[in-house]
């Protein structure tokens, strides 16, 4: 949809805080009736850019699910998926973190776990069924590790050994997390 790729585009330029509904529509030349047909206000058209970002992560989460790999296996390459959308998409990082878009951030991170979720919760409760994993909690337990896996996407400006120490860290808590013993989780940072 043209506001949602306009939206995108200005909250790009000038961060979300500093765009107005009258430059999105003015963009895409139409009216703020046309606007408010679709959204309620700037805050949905901002919801309707997070989820159009996740889109891909969410697909690529659901393609790893349907694999025939093991579920330790598919909840490994899912975490890596989550920490290579700092190294592959560097546009979309830096769309997150520039001044003015900090909303943009929290919906960014919200429709990625809510999107994210479903999947990976059948994941660990199958594997948990299977007795790969150990949780009486697939989802909180999920929720934990994908912000976990999200701070340390955010901080890979560490030195390398401030790196290699905090991914080490985050394999044994997911390790532990799942309840895992036969399983080395292995991180790509």
């Amino acid at each position: 949809m043209e506001l949602i790729e306009a939206a995108e585009s200005l909250f790009a330029k000038k961060g979300y805080e500093d765009t107005a509904v009258s430059e999105i529509v003015k963009k895409v030349e139409v009216g703020q009736g046309t606007f408010y047909h679709y959204f309620k206000s700037k805050e949905d058209i901002l919801e309707a850019v997070a989820e159009k970002i996740v889109a891909p992560y969410v697909e690529d989460v659901k393609n790893i699910a349907k694999g025939n790999e093991d579920p330790t296996t598919k909840i490994n390459s899912i975490l890596n998926r989550v920490l290579k959308a700092n190294d592959s998409d560097l546009g979309i990082m830096k769309l997150m973190h520039q001044k003015g878009n900090h909303l943009l951030h929290q919906k960014v991170e919200k429709a990625l776990e809510e999107g994210m979720s479903p999947v990976v919760t059948e994941i660990l409760s199958k594997g948990t069924e299977e007795g790969i994993f150990k949780t009486e909690y697939p989802g909180e337990s999920f929720g934990f590790l994908i912000a976990s896996t999200l701070y340390l996407s955010h901080n890979l400006s560490w030195d390398h050994e401030t790196r290699k120490r905090m991914k080490a860290a985050l394999e044994e808590i997911i390790s532990r997390v799942l309840g895992v013993n036969d399983y080395r989780f292995h991180l790509e940072i």
